[in-house]
């Protein structure tokens, strides 16, 4: 019998769900269930047909910790290589994990800035989520895509993973100039409306 896509999609969540309980144990399921969902679901089958549940689960896990507290208007930036022991995952390709207020050309631009560094890329995960965060920045809800709650807004959750880098200095210059490309973006977004308006005067 053929297996339809939904039904692989389903297999994975169920089994993603299940690793997540495991490897977070001190947080109610509620708190995570919504990302689980929504991490995965606009990538292709085809481009984690070669993923072991296990890695899948711990990317998710890693990103689901990197976003945990995050305050307004920040972006949060890891760049790392996962190793079991430390991360719970492995890879053979360094991974740029970001959080960060939604906004217009974050993925064109990140991906621009990679080439730019000369690193070929591998994967790109971009869920855009709903979230809940209290006045620290501490993340208290995730939402689900339909859900309009008051407080709630999206973010731009962005896993990249690129050619593997082992150097050091290599990889704090990637992560600075990633730091400094969402900057740029974030200037020119929240300086569109006001060249719009000098331009049309």
């Amino acid at each position: 019998m053929a297996v339809k896509a939904g039904d692989l999609e389903r297999s994975l969540i169920d089994a993603l769900g299940e690793c997540a309980r495991l490897r977070l144990p001190y947080e109610p399921e509620a708190a995570y269930v919504e990302f689980v969902r929504q991490y995965y679901h606009w990538v292709p089958a085809t481009d984690l047909g070669d993923r072991s549940p296990l890695d899948l689960c711990g990317a998710l896990v890693a990103h689901w910790r990197t976003a945990q507290l995050r305050r307004p208007g920040e972006v949060k930036v890891r760049v790392y290589n996962p190793e079991t022991e430390r991360d719970g995952w492995r890879s053979v390709s360094t991974v740029v994990e970001i959080v960060s207020d939604d906004m217009p050309f974050l993925v064109d631009s990140v991906t621009m800035e990679l080439s730019r560094q000369g690193y070929p890329i591998e994967l790109i995960v971009h869920p855009v989520i709903r979230v809940v965060r209290d006045r620290a920045g501490e993340l208290t809800e995730v939402l689900p895509p339909s859900a309009f709650v008051p407080g709630g807004h999206p973010e731009s959750v962005i896993h990249a993973e690129v050619g593997r880098q082992s150097d050091p200095d290599r990889l704090a210059v990637l992560q600075a100039g990633v730091e400094l490309i969402l900057e740029e973006v974030r200037a020119a977004v929240e300086d569109w409306s006001s060249m719009r308006a000098r331009a049309s005067a």
